[in-house]
């Protein structure tokens, strides 16, 4: 990320970060909640105990805000405004997405501002990963499709077709290896499929999604919103699996 610094003064304040993490005053999630909601003073809590206390400038905090927008706009034009995983439009006109960490900031922190590890991921792909996928990574290897791999070829791996007509919109995917079929299952594929299909022929049903992705969103903002974010994806699952 400091290739995204306008000068020393910013690639110091993102070093501020990274010292940190080194000197294990903040894990790669702390770092990162950190980095996205940037504040004058910032508390850390582990197990319901206060862990560090820390500081910001109003320059340090500008830093991070310019910055963050930086890597948005960077990775959303590498990833020509589709998630990595699921190759479903983001942004104004498409799902919510975040910043994802291909390999986990929570088992790898030193990788937690290294651009090489981020990427696009809309909210549904970023909390299955997260919950299913994140967890089991050993030896920074995924077991789905690794989107910041060199020579990384998606065709290779997973298909994606969507056909919309003015009142049904149906979207099927295929995979190809061994990697595109554990990101199908892993990250829900399924569900994508059969939600697509059912907002198109229930508005209501579209309505109840976009609020609730909302409040997934809301949650992966924060270090301590996954127990929200885990209750939001299981209902959301749950309603995509009515018979």
């Amino acid at each position: 990320m400091k290739t995204l610094c306008k000068n020393d003064t910013q690639r110091a304040h993102l070093l501020k970060l990274v010292r940190a993490i080194r000197a294990k005053d903040l894990n790669g999630t702390e770092a990162w909640s950190t980095f996205s909601a940037p504040e004058a003073t910032k508390s850390i809590i582990r197990k319901k105990v206060l862990w560090r206390t820390l500081t910001f400038t109003a320059e340090e905090i500008k830093t991070y805000r310019e910055l963050r927008a930086a890597v948005q706009k960077t990775l959303f034009n590498n990833c020509a405004g589709c998630c990595a995983y699921c190759r479903r439009p983001v942004g104004h006109y498409g799902w919510a997405w975040h910043i994802e960490h291909v390999l986990p900031k929570s088992k790898y922190p030193s990788l937690a501002f290294k651009l090489s590890n981020l990427t696009v991921g809309c909210v549904h792909c970023n909390q299955w990963k997260g919950v299913r996928v994140d967890g089991s990574v050993k030896n920074k290897t995924l077991p789905i499709v690794n989107p910041s791999e060199k020579g990384f070829n998606y065709s290779d791996h997973l298909s994606y077709v969507q056909v919309s007509t003015e009142s049904l919109c149906f979207a099927k995917y295929a995979h190809f290896s061994p990697e595109g079929e554990k990101t199908y299952t892993s990250l829900s594929f399924s569900e994508l499929e059969r939600s697509l299909a059912i907002n198109s022929m229930h508005p209501p049903s579209a309505a109840l999604h976009e609020r609730i992705d909302r409040a997934i969103g809301a949650g992966l903002s924060k270090s301590e919103g996954q127990d929200l974010v885990d209750l939001m994806a299981e209902l959301k699952h749950h309603i995509y699996r009515i018979p």
